[in-house]
């Protein structure tokens, strides 16, 4: 009787498992067949492999089906460019039946169509059966490993002489492989395998679970261990020191160190550091299985001095086999214990840190926690250093003064409106008005003709002072329709612009009311009034025509000669006053040109101010800067200046007016008015919210914004930065009339300035000089400019890329009805009224209602927040805002940039306009959305009694708005650290892809939040739905869908990657073959979310990559590879160079090469023609739109070839949405790559002997054996990698033949047999290399470091790695090829020849020509030694002295 074993009942009875196998690979084939073909296929496949057995023959089946047409497709009711997941044959056949017309090429995929199930090996494993797969292969091998490490460890304690077939190990595995887990295991890891990503999946859930286990036992242990270890080391040294250690009975310091050990009985954070790294580490270790597959950062070839590598050859002694595996899983340990737990522990506590704890970082004791804040905190998170309260007041700031403009705009456009129907219904008012600024200066005092009042009026029960608008005078309504009537306007248009003055008004007055309800104005409502009143028509009322009419170089307003005078004799009597009688009306004229020259607009009262020179030894300073606003009393009489001043008459006044070339505009008083308002009450607004916020703060016992003292301040907030002076903030209001709450109080001096500020970003001095300027910004943002907003495709790319935002939200999955009811209000309501801003036509403007939604979402902050369009209009403003200091050289320089024609001017902000449009039409669907789906949770929940009390309307809409801030790019969002890269000479629009990390990552939070509210739960899981849609469903499904449509196996999308261009090879590809030929999709460039699969899809890419390359290599190799990548990857928009600042690098510090290695200029290309190619080269850069895209679609349309290359007009359409099917032509990157190869052969080569011919003596004789060893090991992966391409054409369709005959043209007929060979052949040290060497030690007289010794090695060298075969580890080591350098020196290196045996019989014109001299032979003795008699002959021959 057979030998009974506990796991007996494990074990299937013979005839089950082979029937277990059987089905479980039954189910692998229906899985693989529905992977690649889809369910219906299933059906067909089913349906046929009946017919078949019953005896039908495959001809007959396929006419049986046919015919029959039972058994419909559901590709046939979808279109083929949808098809998903291989529901798409048809469309593969029609593509195969192109291909027969075709002589060339090989296509890899001709073979005939399959009838039946076939076998496991005519499908391809799909991505979700390798994940199953890895999921239950790693579920099994954790178990598994727990007790492999148990007979491991028996194994290598049992002693010699076991075989290692026959220990424990063994026997345990191969029992395992017979049990239902067994059986189950293999066929999982297989699947697991066949897939990059199940391989990482399977790994990772090993690792998590190990970990889980380590956690619970390991972790436990060491922690007790170092704890005890910490408690017992001082009484111990304590002991020894005091040479007590040996008594322990009535030891009073040992009791007492007892005493004390008890007391910290407790672990401590460096107990559990070390309990975490260490057990975690080794406690996972010994659990995974198979961690040689996985592999260390030792197996990388370039971190093999770690020392970590896993030792791969199998033993014969059990024991040894034993510890070598324990061996591996010690290493295994030692590196997850350092540094990769610490990282991932570290990395958490940050996290963890700054989510607990973010707020009050920067004012902590600990120097660490204010370091996370400052470098980790504050450069990536939106509020950056401001309090979290200051930042949203910004933001409402903000938000605020956009609504406003919109109602200003609104109003302007009814004037606007208005007199467009008065010259199309009056043609005598139209031929009438021969100034078109007749008409506008009218209404223009017509509008500011009557004051507004203060009476009392009911609000609620209460009478109330209040300013209103009662409705203009008689005198100004009789006065205006008579001008008018003059003008031959009709009554009907009359009484429109008096409805459009009285609206306005009404709407003026009402602001004025709100800012007078203020407890913060310190004047009597009626004084205010007064105040505001003659504000209106004396500052805001009027413009000045040399600040709207001289903005560019050569300026729109010029004063005449006359006024000029007029000006200057009130100059002149003002100096000759203050005792300069000499001064004459020439200088005067020259005071007045410089007036000119530096006259602005004074930001508050918005009148002109200019500096003077002072006359005066009782002023202040030497020059004073006058401001004419300051010579109109509040009642809008004239006003003196003191006795001596500049203007003592009103007709001074007036000639200074005209000067400035004072006028009236009803558009810009309107304007004007609105925003001037809106600006005083939204910044009172924010002052005062802060104070409540402030006040909440004190009420909780917070740490305060603002404090009374300066000490206060300094003991609670100067752990973040210096203190400010006391708070003095303003509004466009005088002091006298308006006090901010908050001033007198102290802060940070980083708060004052953003509360200050708002949300400009101001930069370093080096940002706001001229010339930096001028020299980086300009180009820069006329390039990113260029390249989006000025860029006819990228509108298209804008529009529909921003639908992802729909289905990223989850709100794609609302009822469709819904979701076209929120895609028409969006419509309405976006602002370019493009229509309208080109005919003119009312009727094209926005409804009331769709505005009023508009400027909501304004003042939310939700819209016109478009990261590109506001990154660059950010960029404009560093130009012309970031200094200016009233200085001539400044004055200059922002005219000209202002120099351009108003033509284009209007073009760029309609284009500016439409690009932020059509961002925003999906920011206010999703808002819509998000407003939809919680206004039915929460009625659901009302209703069923859930909820207690009904949300409002505008509750939810604020919910709304909230949501779509968060989870949608954002501009107001950017941090000021990354809001400053645009001024980098590095980085293209660096804010975006920060915004997609941060909506990405706070739409996971919010989704988790949602998930866990019980009313909410729907709205959550739809979320979580639409990111799972959008990180994996579309580029998965779609390169899924793309490889089943056009037949591409896994191992042709490999090859594919292998050649494609350097700037898509990580990036998610959907490959098409059509015509016999291959094309690509970049989908990474039309779809932003990409930058937050990127980083996976790259470790994925290059971990497939790998194993096409190697199938043995350890997962760790493709890996680390990855990561390493998509770091780089992450980084790039932040650090690579700006579009600007790589095409003057390309010229100017690459010397003519671009930064793909691609030429600008020939090097024998003279002087003059390096120039223009480089002109060229920088304006085709920077030129707006997308020139090479226009130029392919032309070519395309006219079915012209480009660079030999056929293009498609289709293709290029794509290209406007982002996802062009670009060409992939095999010949050409072959040839590509072989440039690169050589480009890489010759670097190598540099290094062997990079700076070894200095002329310094090198000692070292080992030297140049390592930097040769370390030149062919880098080589070595050069070629391996052209291996890969060589594999990857081949895989692709190209013929041997044809790779040869490109190799041969280039001079590479040996590299192509190595290649086919799979044989590497090392970098050589050439004769001419080595006599070079020789005859620099005998010019220079120091040791030759080519010695025989040197030599020998060498070749050793050579010999060794010519038997290496490609993709396979560099199994060699340098310190098997060192000399032993303890011999002496003159052994082992050559002595230089003597002084005078070198100067011997040197032939004079060699010695004049500059080279080494020779020997009286004529040549040198390295030359004597080393070359051939026929190499000597050839040597004479150059040097003359042979004929």
């Amino acid at each position: 009787m057979a030998e009974s074993n506990w796991y007996d009942f494990l074990i299937p009875a013979p005839g089950t498992a082979e029937k277990i196998e059987e089905g479980i690979e039954e189910g692998r084939l229906y899985s693989r067949i529905i992977g690649e073909e889809g369910v219906d296929g299933l059906i067909t496949r089913l349906a046929e492999e009946e017919l078949l057995n019953q005896g039908l023959s495959e001809d007959e089946v396929r006419k049986r089906i046919s015919e029959e047409k039972k058994y419909t497709k559901l590709s046939s009711i979808l279109p083929k460019d949808f098809a998903l997941f291989g529901e798409a044959k048809a469309a593969r056949i029609e593509a195969e039946e192109e291909t027969k017309k075709l002589e060339e090429p090989e296509v890899k995929f001709k073979e005939p169509e399959r009838v039946g199930l076939g076998t496991e090996d005519d499908y391809e494993i799909g991505l979700g059966q390798s994940m199953t797969g890895a999921l239950m292969s790693s579920v099994i091998k954790i178990p598994k490993g727990v007790i492999n490490f148990a007979t491991l460890t028996y194994d290598a304690l049992r002693g010699d002489g076991i075989e290692v077939d026959k220990s424990l190990t063994e026997r345990f595995n191969t029992e395992f492989e017979k049990t239902i887990f067994g059986i189950i295991e293999k066929q999982a890891e297989e699947d697991a395998r066949a897939t990059a990503v199940g391989h990482l999946t399977e790994a990772f859930a090993q690792l998590y679970g190990g970990g889980k286990i380590a956690q619970k036992t390991a972790v436990p242990v060491i922690q007790y261990a170092s704890m005890k270890a910490r408690q017992l080391a001082p009484v111990l040294v304590n002991a020894i020191k005091t040479g007590r250690y040996g008594k322990t009975v009535n030891n009073n310091n040992l009791a007492s160190a007892a005493k004390k050990a008890k007391d910290l009985n407790k672990a401590n954070g460096f107990d559990k550091f070390v309990a975490v790294t260490v057990g975690g580490g080794f406690g996972t270790a010994a659990i995974v299985m198979k961690q040689e597959d996985i592999g260390t950062l030792g197996d990388i070839d370039a971190l093999d001095f770690l020392g970590t590598g896993q030792d791969r050859e199998k033993k014969e002694q059990a024991n040894d086999d034993a510890f070598r595996q324990l061996n591996n899983k010690f290493k295994f340990g030692a590196e997850l214990a350092f540094p990769v737990i610490p990282f991932i522990y570290g990395t958490g506590k940050v996290a963890q840190l700054l989510k607990n704890k973010g707020k009050d970082l920067a004012f902590s004791d600990s120097k660490i926690e204010r370091w996370v804040d400052k470098f980790v905190g504050k450069p990536f998170r939106s509020r950056s250093d401001k309090a979290q309260q200051i930042f949203d007041g910004v933001q409402k700031l903000e938000g605020k003064k956009s609504a406003v403009k919109i109602i200003a705009d609104d109003a302007a456009r009814d004037f606007d409106d208005a007199l467009k129907k008065i010259s199309k219904n009056s043609t005598s008012a139209a031929e009438a008005i021969q100034d078109p600024n007749t008409l506008s200066q009218l209404f223009s005092k017509f509008i500011l003709s009557t004051d507004d009042v203060v009476r009392k009026i009911k609000v609620g029960k209460k009478l109330e002072q209040s300013i209103v608008f009662k409705g203009f005078n008689s005198k100004a309504l009789n006065g205006f329709r008579t001008a008018m009537n003059k003008l031959g306007v009709n009554k009907t248009n009359i009484d429109e612009l008096i409805d459009n003055a009285i609206a306005f008004r009404t709407t003026a007055a009402g602001l004025k009311n709100t800012i007078a309800q203020n407890k913060n104005v310190n004047v009597a409502i009626k004084d205010l009034n007064d105040i505001l009143n003659n504000r209106v028509k004396y500052n805001l009322g009027n413009d000045y025509k040399i600040f709207d009419m001289n903005t560019g170089i050569v300026d729109g307003f010029k004063p005449t000669l006359s006024v000029k005078q007029e000006v200057a004799k009130v100059i002149q009597r003002y100096h000759r006053a203050n005792g300069e009688k000499s001064f004459s009306l020439d200088d005067a004229m020259i005071v007045v040109n410089n007036i000119l020259k530096r006259v602005t607009k004074n930001p508050i009262t918005r009148t002109p101010e200019f500096p003077i020179g002072s006359v005066n030894i009782l002023d202040d300073s030497a020059v004073q800067i006058k401001n004419i606003a300051n010579n109109i009393t509040g009642a809008g009489k004239f006003k003196a200046d003191k006795t001596g001043g500049l203007i003592q008459k009103e007709s001074d006044l007036t000639a200074f007016r005209k000067l400035f070339g004072e006028y009236k505009n009803a558009k810009n008083t309107i304007y004007n008015v609105m925003t001037d308002l809106a600006e005083i009450l939204a910044r009172d607004n924010f002052y005062t919210t802060l104070l409540k916020e402030n006040d909440i703060l004190v009420k909780k016992g917070e740490r305060a914004l603002f404090y009374d003292t300066y000490n206060q301040a300094l003991v609670k907030l100067g752990n973040a930065g210096e203190i400010s002076k006391p708070l003095k903030l303003s509004t466009r209001l005088a002091d006298e009339v308006y006090t901010s709450p908050l001033d007198g109080k102290f802060t940070t001096k980083a708060w004052a300035e953003s509360i200050k500020h708002g949300d400009a970003v101001i930069g370093s001095n080096l940002t706001r000089s001229l010339p930096y300027r001028a020299l980086m910004l300009i180009p820069k943002g006329l390039s990113q400019a260029g390249k989006t907003i000025l860029g006819p495709f990228t509108h298209l790319r804008n529009f529909f890329s921003a639908v992802f935002t729909t289905v990223h939200s989850g709100n794609i999955l609302i009822p469709p009805n819904k979701l076209a009811e929120f895609a028409n209000q969006a419509r309405k309501s976006v602002q370019p009224q493009l229509l309208y801003r080109l005919t003119g036509n009312p009727k094209y403007r926005n409804a009331p209602e769709d505005q009023a939604l508009y400027r909501f979402l304004l003042e939310e902050g939700v819209t016109n927040q478009n990261v590109i369009a506001r990154d660059i209009e950010g960029i404009f403003g560093d130009i012309t805002l970031a200094g200016q200091r009233n200085e001539t050289a400044e004055v200059f320089f922002n005219k000209l940039v202002d120099s351009t024609t108003k033509k284009f001017k209007k073009f760029y902000g309609v284009a500016q306009d439409l690009y932020t449009a059509e961002d925003d039409v999906f920011r206010i669907m999703n808002f819509l959305a998000e407003g939809y789906k919680y206004k039915n949770a929460y009625t659901q929940a009302f209703q069923a009694g859930k909820l207690k009390k009904m949300p409002t309307d505008l509750e939810i809409m604020k919910q709304a708005a909230k949501i779509v801030r968060e989870t949608v790019p954002n501009y107001a969002y950017v941090s000021d650290f990354v809001k400053g890269l645009r001024r980098s000479p590095l980085g293209s629009f660096a804010s975006f892809p920060s915004e997609i990390f941060r909506t990405g990552g706070n739409t996971t939070m919010l989704a988790l939040k949602e998930i866990k509210d019980p009313i909410l739960n729907n709205v959550g899981m739809k979320r979580l739905t639409g990111q799972a849609l959008t990180y994996t469903f579309f580029p998965i499904a779609a390169s899924k869908a793309l490889a089943g449509l056009y037949g591409i196996t896994r191992e042709q999308l490999s090859a594919m990657r292998e050649i494609l261009p350097v700037w898509s090879e990580d990036n998610t590809i959907l490959p098409v073959y059509e015509n016999g030929k291959y094309k690509y999709i970049d989908f990474s460039n039309g779809f932003f979310y990409d930058t937050m699969i990127q980083p996976v899809n790259t470790i994925v890419a290059n971990v497939e990559k790998a194993k096409f390359a190697n199938e043995d290599d350890p997962l760790i190799v493709g890996f680390a590879n990855g990561l390493t990548r998509a770091m780089g990857k992450v980084l790039e928009p932040f650090v690579s160079e700006s579009i600007w600042f790589g095409a003057v690098a390309d010229v100017l510090i690459r010397n003519g090469i671009k930064e793909n290695g691609s030429p600008v200029w020939n090097p024998d290309d003279s002087l003059m023609t390096k120039w223009t190619k480089s002109t060229q080269h920088v304006a085709y850069t920077l030129s707006p739109g997308s020139i090479p895209q226009i130029e392919r679609l032309l070519n395309a349309a006219m079915k012209k070839t480009q660079g030999g290359v056929q293009y498609e007009l289709s293709d290029e359409l794509l290209g406007f949405l982002g996802f062009r099917k670009v060409p992939l032509d095999i010949e050409k990157n072959f040839e590509f790559k072989l440039t690169d190869y050589m480009e890489s052969k010759r670097n190598e080569g540099k290094k062997i002997f990079e700076e070894l011919r200095t002329g310094d003596p090198i000692n070292d004789p080992n030297r140049l054996i390592r930097q040769y060893f370390e030149a062919n090991k880098s080589f070595y992966e050069d070629m391996s990698k052209f291996r890969r391409v060589y594999d990857a054409v081949k895989v692709l369709g190209m013929r041997d033949a044809k790779i040869e005959e490109i190799m041969a043209k280039r001079n590479q007929g040996p590299l192509y047999s190595d290649i086919e060979n799979n044989k590497f052949f090392p970098i050589l040290i050439t004769k001419g290399q080595i006599i070079g060497v020789k005859e620099l030690a005998e010019d220079k007289g120091i040791p030759d470091i080519f010695s025989r010794e040197v030599e020998r090695m060498i070749e050793r060298m050579e010999n060794d790695m010519m038997r290496l075969k490609l993709n396979q580890d560099f199994e060699l080591d340098i310190e098997n090829y060192l000399l032993d350098t303890t011999v002496e020196t003159s052994e082992l290196i050559t002595p230089p020849l003597p002084k005078n045996v070198v100067d011997t019989a040197v032939n004079p014109a060699v010695v004049n020509s500059g080279q080494t001299a020779q020997l009286n032979d004529g040549l040198t003795r390295a030359e004597n030694a080393l070359l051939s008699e026929e190499e000597k002959q050839i040597k004479l021959r150059s040097r003359g002295m042979l004929t």
